[in-house]
């Protein structure tokens, strides 16, 4: 009789040998098991080697989507004990999708040094909505073959209204009677109806005026005030109408005015408008007085920023469908060596809403630095168009100086001091008056293309020549019996050359710019550019821009 309910001996076995082989199949298998962890936490150990990650704080420069669509930073921190990064990439992303980048390229090999700030400029690829976004930034470190990869997350509030206002000075003796701000739309947005109101530290309301409409260009508006502002902090508050969305939005800007001033006051509008702008701080108190603004009409706006972080004027065409440029001979001065040039910016197809020319030469900027710029900014008509001189916005002259010092954060100081000039339809003194040229193609280099003049009181005709061809004519003239001493810049050279009696008949430059101090006082700015050797008949090309002044 079978045991075990009718099992045979051959079947008992069967089962007794498979659960051993099944257990020491599992031994086995346990066996494995417990060497993949060991396996596994090597891999991830060495994942986690000095090379897996970057010594930085990362942080962006605003909570508020408008602020970064032009003024936007990322705030890259190197640890003092980490070691030095070459180059870094910053994204701005919500899932997949990239909201701003920005990126900073180690020159020479040199890297970024530990216990460094990097400031990385952010360009707005997508309008941010409020909500939560992952800020990354890809770098490598020094002693390391690959780059990495470190996040953070950053929180972005509802966008504000996209407009700013800029003081021309934040000193209380610019503002005898009424504070002046430039009103300026981000990225030329379309701003209605405006109620402009400048809040007292207590939160009263200290003045108030209404815009009835900003449009996409730039408005100077005059808050009347009593006497003087009192010298400590004030905030602009706009309330407008966003004309895309239909909104009304808030944008709330700080201003903190100081003692001193008078050289930046109101100047009468005669056949010249004069802006003064003025940027002055020291103590380390730069925030809140590091920018000043101004308007090239016709042009577009510009603001003149000095901190120890930023230093330049900085410019924002106000029509992206017309190319226009600042053309500016540079002098920098470090007390032991100088610098000088011929520098221009400009706007066109591919190149950003705004274009600007920096004080500074080295990045972060000089400890001590003094200067001077003296440029004209112009407008060159509608981009890759024909040319012409119909319908062109009169250029804006600048002369400007500067001095800093930025040794110590404490006792840091900067003082810039800015004049802008251009013409207007009155005929009273001093008056500015001008003369240019704009052709594209020798098809368009015409007789009225080619030249442009004008009269000016007691001094006579100003006229600009820009012929096609190698052998064209071009010439700046005054035919006035009255001499002057003329200024050529090119390059990184200048000349001089001094002439008792006129008429003046001077060389255009084909890079290069001109001054000119007539005996009577009458001052000429010139930029001259000219192309007119391509075997391309359509690739030549002239811009002249001139401006001829009497000094306020």
């Amino acid at each position: 009789m079978p045991l075990n309910g009718g099992l045979t001996p051959g079947e008992i076995m069967n089962p007794v040998f498979r659960r051993i082989a099944t257990t020491l199949v599992l031994f086995g298998l346990g066996l494995s098991l417990a060497a993949m962890p060991a396996a596994s936490s090597a891999a991830k150990k060495k994942h986690r080697g000095p090379c897996s990650s970057l010594p930085i704080n990362i942080k962006m420069s605003t909570h508020d989507p408008t602020a970064l669509l032009e003024d936007g930073f990322a705030w890259i921190y190197v640890n003092p004990k980490g070691a030095k990064i070459y180059s870094l990439q910053v994204k701005v992303k919500h899932g997949k999708r990239t909201y701003a980048k920005g990126r900073v390229v180690s020159e020479n090999g040199k890297g970024i040094a530990q216990g460094r700030t990097t400031l990385v400029r952010m360009k707005v690829v997508q309008r941010m909505q409020a909500g939560r976004y992952s800020v990354s930034v890809v770098s490598r470190k020094a002693g390391c073959h690959r780059p990495v990869k470190k996040r953070r997350h950053w929180h972005f509030v509802k966008p504000t209204l996209a407009l700013k206002a800029i003081p021309v000075s934040t000193r209380i003796g610019d503002n005898v009677g009424q504070v002046r701000f430039v009103l300026r739309p981000v990225r030329r947005t379309q701003v209605g109806r405006t109620r402009v109101s400048l809040v007292g530290p207590g939160g009263g309301v200290v003045s108030q005026t209404v815009v009835s409409s900003v449009g996409t260009k730039q408005v100077l508006v005059e808050l009347p005030i009593k006497g003087k502002l009192k010298a400590r902090k004030y905030r602009v508050r706009l309330t407008g109408l966003d004309s895309a969305s239909g909104e009304y939005k808030t944008s709330v800007q700080a201003w903190r005015f100081a003692k001193g001033g008078g050289n930046a006051k109101p100047v009468a509008t005669t056949g010249q408008l004069t802006q003064k702008v003025v940027v002055d701080w020291s103590q380390g108190k730069w925030e809140d007085r590091q920018v000043g603004g101004f308007i090239a009409p016709g042009i577009g706006y510009g603001e003149v920023v000095c901190s120890p972080y930023q230093q330049w004027v900085r410019f924002y065409p106000s029509n992206s469908g017309r190319e226009s440029a600042m053309m500016t001979w540079t002098y920098k001065d470090w007390g032991t060596w100088s610098e000088k040039a011929v520098r221009e910016a400009k706007y066109s197809s591919g190149t950003g809403p705004d274009f600007r020319e920096g004080m500074n030469k080295f990045g972060p900027a000089e400890k001590n630095s003094t200067g001077s710029f003296q440029g004209i900014i112009s407008d060159r008509g509608v981009i890759d168009g024909p040319g012409g001189s119909a319908g062109l916005a009169p250029p804006t002259t600048l002369d400007l100086n500067w001095a800093w010092d930025f040794n110590n954060p404490k006792s840091s100081k900067c003082h810039v001091q800015a004049t802008f000039r251009t013409q207007t339809d009155q005929i009273t003194d001093p008056l500015a008056r001008s003369v240019q040229i704009v052709w594209r193609g020798e098809a368009n280099a015409t007789d009225a293309n080619t030249v442009s003049n004008v009269d000016f009181p007691d001094l006579g005709n100003v006229q600009a020549i820009c012929q096609a061809g190698p052998n064209g004519y071009r010439r700046l003239i005054v035919d006035s019996a009255i001499g002057g001493s003329v200024y050529t810049r090119e390059g990184s050279d200048d000349s001089k050359v001094t002439q008792g009696v006129g008429p003046l008949v001077m060389r255009l430059p084909n890079n290069g710019m001109l001054f000119i101090q007539m005996d009577n006082g009458d001052r000429l700015i010139v930029s001259s550019r000219w192309k007119v050797n391509d075997p391309v008949a359509a690739n030549n090309w002239c811009v002249i821009s001139a401006q001829v002044y009497s000094p306020s």
